[in-house]
């Protein structure tokens, strides 16, 4: 006896898979029919690939990004698997939007079809559900922050809404319960909950078979196997290739930077989610309900009475009054799709931040490949020197001066631009022009330092007013960025020429006692050090001097000593100092970051 006979014997599955397989399609096989097994196999395709998944996943908010880096960079074939089934949610929620609308345009909800498109409408929920709870397991900045925006919509629900939210969340905020509940919803709840609609949606169509369109000929009949099995299984490979490819162009699926509930991320929800987030653009205030309510509600309660809206059978240019609300559905969707990528494209800020949060991820996955410590992913950034100066940056700093990408708009900085701070071509700006308002022109220490070339705006002055040759200002210039770079300079021409233009104003002696000086300290101006001083205490003497501090000038720079920790503020001035010269990276070990508020 062979082994299929010996299974046949125990559990009779050839009658049934003969049944089956043999099962008539009246009008003939098409490719229309293909997407709900095709539908059904990516599913498995997803349900392996999970499997393989959960046995390297650790779902807490301290290890999930660590968890999923080490699947996407350092395990074998990992970035393979997890492409393929980020990939597959994709291309799952393509197929069962296709397999909704193949249904309704051939008809195929009427009796006694109606159950059969109730399951099918489950299935696109369910779907949907899994995307909602997959998308944010990574625990990365778009995860975190697109499921922000998705809990948003769903606690603006009335009545449930909160209630549903808070659920979900498990809190009044995103953070372990939130990661272990949607993880539990991603492996256990919703898996269950589309098996037993897979299996109905299957014994409906035993039942009731294909749902054939209009204009078939029913005279003509086509066994399921071999023809729609194999245009079945030629859609699922055409699919798989698409998702393979783009798991291979990705190297995996996309990870972003830890996820950090503090940061200014430009959140936005997964794209099959887009069209409500635009939609809500439109509704403004209290309107907000209409987008994520009511417009939703409506189209929903379209959907579910379609079988006895649409009764009668007939060519689809008869049926378009029953449809065309399905047609503007889809149309709309489509429109407020393309609206917010095109929207957001031409969005500079958010370009700019795009780009800060590609740099970030950059970042985090140096640093994953350097280790994470048992605190976390979010720690290991928040200990990093690079990271943790442009996160104090964003924080103490942007609101005045902007430095390269950071900060306010040009035409809004209230505070000197530190793009190239204490380079050769930023002193020489200060000294040609040091009121333009990129510099000191809107600050409180305007018309303080005469310009280098330009005539003083009292006559008097100007008729003894001489201008500094070129030469002079690029050797001032050159000492002073020589002192930033920590460059002694003692008895260099330089030197000779700041003592005799310079220092009437200035001191150049590294003193810090309080002496009748209206300017900055030149001895080691712009190094870490100076920029140190100057974020501890600008009036210390080591940067501006206290007399100069102490003329009651509004808007002058705070002191940060009892905000800010030594280590903060010794990060913070290496990654001033660096960043403003245009170099990468800080040399200066951070610590943990300081607890004070």
């Amino acid at each position: 006896m062979s082994l299929g006979d010996w299974l046949n014997e125990r559990i009779g599955h050839r009658e049934p898979l003969r049944r089956f397989l043999d099962a008539p399609i009246p009008g003939g096989a098409r490719i229309g029919y293909v997407w709900g097994g095709a539908l059904a196999l990516l599913l498995l395709v997803e349900v392996v690939t999970g499997a393989l998944l959960m046995s390297a996943y650790a779902p807490s908010a301290t290890t999930a990004w660590a968890s999923v880096a080490h699947i996407n960079f350092t395990l074998r074939a990992g970035w393979l698997i997890r492409g393929l089934h980020y990939f597959g949610a994709q291309a799952l929620v393509i197929l069962v939007a296709i397999h909704v609308a193949r249904i309704a345009l051939h008809g195929a909800y009427r009796a006694p079809r109606e159950i059969g498109w109730f399951l099918t409408l489950g299935l696109l929920g369910v779907i949907l559900g899994f995307t909602f709870t997959g998308n944010p397991l990574p625990w990365d900045q778009d995860g975190y922050w697109g499921a922000r925006v998705e809990t948003g919509i769903m606690g603006s629900v009335p009545v449930v809404g909160p209630f549903t939210q808070q659920l979900v969340i498990g809190g009044s905020s995103l953070g372990h319960l939130t990661l272990t509940r949607l993880y539990g919803l991603h492996v256990f709840v919703l898996p269950a909950v589309m098996a037993l609609l897979l299996a109905a949606s299957f014994a409906q169509f035993r039942r009731h078979g294909f749902g054939t369109p209009h204009n078939a000929d029913l005279g003509k009949s086509d066994r399921f196997y071999p023809k729609q099995l194999g245009l079945i299984l030629l859609a699922v490979a055409l699919v798989l290739v698409v998702v393979f490819d783009l798991a291979a162009m990705e190297h995996g699926a996309p990870l972003e930077a830890p996820a950090d509930p503090v940061s200014d991320y430009n959140a936005r929800p997964a794209w099959y989610f887009r069209p409500l987030f635009e939609l809500r653009k439109y509704f403004p205030g209290s309107l907000e309900l209409i987008a994520t309510v009511g417009l939703p509600g409506v189209v929903g309660l379209y959907l579910a009475l379609l079988p006895f809206i649409d009764r009668k059978p007939g060519p689809l240019r008869a049926r378009l009054p029953a449809l065309a609300p399905l047609f503007l559905i889809g149309l709309g969707a489509v429109g407020l799709l393309g609206t917010s990528f095109v929207k957001d494209a031409k969005d500079e800020g958010f370009q700019r931040s795009e780009a800060q949060s590609a740099a970030r991820t950059a970042r985090a996955v140096a640093l994953f490949k350097q280790g994470v410590p048992p605190e976390g992913a979010l720690a290991m950034l928040r200990n990093d020197p690079e990271t943790r100066g442009e996160d104090l940056y964003k924080k103490e700093c942007a609101s005045c001066h902007r430095l390269n990408d950071l900060g306010p708009p040009k035409d809004k900085q209230t505070a000197p631009d530190l793009t190239g701070f204490g380079t050769k071509a930023w002193a020489l700006e200060v000294l040609r022009d040091p009121d333009a308002d990129h510099l000191f022109g809107k600050t409180a220490f305007k018309e303080m330092m005469p310009s280098a070339v330009k005539p003083p705006a009292d006559p008097e002055a100007a008729k003894v007013f001489t201008p500094m040759s070129e030469a002079d200002q690029e050797t001032i210039a050159a000492f002073l960025e020589g002192q930033a770079r920590g460059e002694p300079g003692a008895g260099t021409p330089g030197e000779k020429m700041v003592r005799q233009r310079c220092t009437s104003c200035h001191r150049l002696d590294g003193k810090t006692d309080d002496e009748e000086s209206a300017a900055p300290e030149l001895r080691g101006w712009a190094s870490i050090a100076w920029i140190e001083a100057q974020i501890t205490n600008p009036g210390s003497g080591k940067a501006y001097p206290p007399a100069a501090m102490a003329k009651d000038l509004e808007g002058h720079m705070p002191a940060f000593e009892e905000k800010l920790s030594a280590n903060d503020r010794k990060v913070l001035a290496a990654w001033v100092y660096r960043r403003g010269r245009g170099e990468p990276g800080t040399t200066v070990a951070a610590k943990a970051p300081d607890k004070k508020p």
